[in-house]
């Protein structure tokens, strides 16, 4: 039987993570149950059983933080040979400089780190972890000068962190940087628990925005993509020319649909619905599940009449899905 041609999928190796992030987004980081240990078996079985039943362009390494993993980039290596490209998305914390070569020669595509703030103070506020600036700043720059062009900076903006974004966005250049995700703070797991001290209000929204965009006016060797799907309603992409906003398709086949280390398929990275499990059932037989489609194509009422509604979606209805239980409602931003 052929395999199945999917653009990208967002593997998670792992739920275990060694920071605490206070905007963490994972469903299960709501601070209830113990984190479980990286299961190296069960993921490299439901890696080969994905890359048995599908063509992926590009699958980025994900979690939990991934690089817990032993033995990871065995796993990334078994992607290249099946004619993927991989990327990693990390805290950079495991990171140095042996192993960004062992990437390098790997031919990873892309290193995402999140640095949130040129202060080590308010980046390690966030992240619940002592320590993790420097190890975040060190391993950007290792990987922009071992890996020109592959190192991709993560910025949460948060209220706590959005007053420092053109000190941030300076360091970041310092750093040899050249791709920004300036992704706002979107409500879903641990973030849950501190929505009051991180949901910047649309002033604060539009203001962070604009200072992203005047520093990219002023630097267009930088690249910078919002890719937290924001509601046009709220942010209009026409202000900032110098940022690329992206907007969730419904259609799997245009999405970066998620397989966790256990073989559950989900929506996105985002959403806590499983659809299947591929050790159950063919990952096509998944996607092209009749309920599935029907569920993720609702219009919320509140878009209902907007002329806008495509292709903006009502926003990050993923995020609706943790705050409300449903994909039916508008992005929760429109409610705060």
């Amino acid at each position: 039987m052929p395999r199945q041609r999917i653009d990208n999928i967002v593997f998670e190796l792992t739920q275990a993570c060694n920071q605490r992030c206070r905007f963490c987004y994972n469903y299960w980081r709501d601070g209830s149950t113990p984190l479980p240990p990286p299961d190296r078996a069960l993921c490299r079985r439901t890696l080969k059983k994905l890359l048995s039943q599908a063509s992926i362009g590009t699958i980025s390494f994900s979690g939990g933080e991934p690089t817990l993993m032993p033995r990871y980039l065995d796993l990334a290596l078994m992607c290249r040979f099946k004619g993927s490209n991989v990327n990693i998305l990390t805290n950079g914390s495991q990171l140095n400089e042996s192993v960004i070569r062992n990437m390098k020669e790997i031919g990873i595509g892309a290193v995402q780190v999140p640095l949130l703030s040129a202060d080590a103070a308010v980046h390690e506020y966030l992240t619940s972890l002592p320590g993790s600036w420097e190890k975040a700043v060190n391993a950007l720059r290792t990987v922009a000068q071992t890996i020109p062009g592959r190192a991709y900076a993560v910025l949460v903006i948060t209220k706590v962190n959005a007053p420092g974004i053109p000190a941030t966005l300076e360091l970041l250049d310092s750093l040899g940087v050249t791709g920004v995700m300036v992704n706002r703070f979107n409500l879903g797991g641990l973030g849950l628990k501190h929505r009051e001290e991180l949901v910047l209000s649309v002033p604060e929204l539009h203001k962070a925005f604009a200072d992203v965009d005047t520093f990219a006016a002023a630097h267009p060797n930088m690249r910078f993509t919002s890719g937290v799907c924001t509601p046009i309603c709220l942010v209009d992409p026409a202000k900032y020319r110098h940022i690329q906003f992206t907007y969730c398709s419904t259609d799997f086949n245009r999405r970066p649909v998620t397989i966790d280390f256990k073989g559950d398929v989900r929506f996105c990275n985002h959403s806590p619905k499983i659809l299947g499990n591929i050790h159950e059932k063919p990952l096509s037989e998944i996607l092209a599940d009749p309920a599935a489609t029907e569920y993720y194509n609702t219009i919320p009422d509140h878009c209902r009449t907007c002329p806008r509604f495509h292709p903006c979606n009502g926003g990050c209805r993923a995020a609706s899905e943790q705050v409300y239980g449903t994909f039916s409602a508008p992005d929760p931003l429109l409610n705060l």
